[in-house]
């Protein structure tokens, strides 16, 4: 028989795939819509349809989907993260996103793997860029905790 975590964990995956795609449309976007509202991220399109590369799919289902990867990773370790609340918990994933994902792997990846121009490491130590990637990724980490937490009946 068995056990009532391992038969949870598919679910807890699944929620936390859905609690990000949350965050996602809701939080992550109406950030960066604000950011280039008040000409922070003057480039930047929020729930944008634009093709994305290399798939040529909207930009808007690619940060959705990505997001919910990422909500599947926090449905994994959220336990182990520092923080009572899955709120904070979620926030301190935001932070770790921000700065191992978005500073230096994706870059990485982007530039040297996929050979796309203008990809910098730490946003190009551009503090405004720095800024505004930290803000983006702190209300999706903190929404993600939030909605994960109320959607797997956690506090």
């Amino acid at each position: 028989m068995a056990s009532a975590s391992t038969t949870a964990r598919p679910l807890s995956l699944l929620l936390g795939f859905i609690a990000a795609a949350i965050a996602v449309v809701t939080v992550h976007q109406s950030i960066i819509h604000l950011l280039a509202l008040y000409k922070v991220l003057p480039n930047a399109q929020a729930w944008s349809m634009r093709p994305v590369a290399p798939y040529g799919v909207p930009q808007i289902v690619n940060s959705v989907f990505w997001g919910g990867l990422w909500g599947v990773l926090f449905a994994t370790i959220w336990p182990k993260l520092p923080g009572g609340t899955l709120w904070l918990r979620g926030l301190i994933f935001g932070w770790l996103i921000a700065v191992l994902s978005n500073w230096i792997l994706v870059p990485l990846v982007k530039g040297v793997i996929l050979k796309m121009p203008n990809n910098f490491f730490f946003g190009g130590f551009d503090p405004l860029r720095m800024l505004a990637t930290a803000l983006i990724l702190s209300g999706f980490g903190l929404t993600l905790g939030l909605v994960y937490g109320l959607m797997a009946g956690r506090s």
